[in-house]
């Protein structure tokens, strides 16, 4: 099972705003901190706003990606340069990322179940987001 299936099989199971909601949600478990970068600092309701739109935006980014893997890697790496100015604008810390990359494996687990999710399912998906965290927080700390 590669990354791209365990990906499909999620957007399958649940709208893509609850798969999102779903992954942050975990991430602001793991790591709180974060939950100033979306205004929970400012309010709940900001908070609650900021986190509904920047899961959407979470998913269609992965959606973005998993197209472009192969002959357009080019562009994909043009595409997180860009998302790399937006998080270093927003505050994101490259501490954040391995915490958002955690959060992605749990909620797969969560919905999908350990059991469905074989050793390199988890491993592929791993290494898939381990390589765009690392481009991102590259051009967050070169930037």
């Amino acid at each position: 099972m590669t990354a791209l299936d365990v990906w499909n099989k999620m957007r399958g199971q649940m709208k893509d705003i609850d798969l999102g909601t779903m992954v942050l949600h975990r991430m602001f478990e793991l790591q709180p901190k974060a939950k100033d970068v979306f205004g929970y600092n400012v309010s709940e309701e900001v908070g609650q706003a900021q986190t509904s739109v920047h899961a959407l935006s979470l998913v269609c980014l992965f959606d973005s990606i998993f197209q472009m893997l192969g002959p357009d890697i080019e562009f994909a790496q043009t595409m997180l340069a860009q998302i790399a100015s937006k998080h270093k604008a927003m505050g994101v810390a490259p501490s954040f990322f391995p915490y958002m990359g955690q959060a992605f494996i749990e909620t797969f687990i969560k919905v999908l179940g350990r059991a469905s999710l074989p050793d390199n399912a988890v491993e592929a998906w791993e290494e898939l987001y381990e390589t765009i965290s690392n481009e991102i927080v590259r051009n967050i700390l070169v930037n």
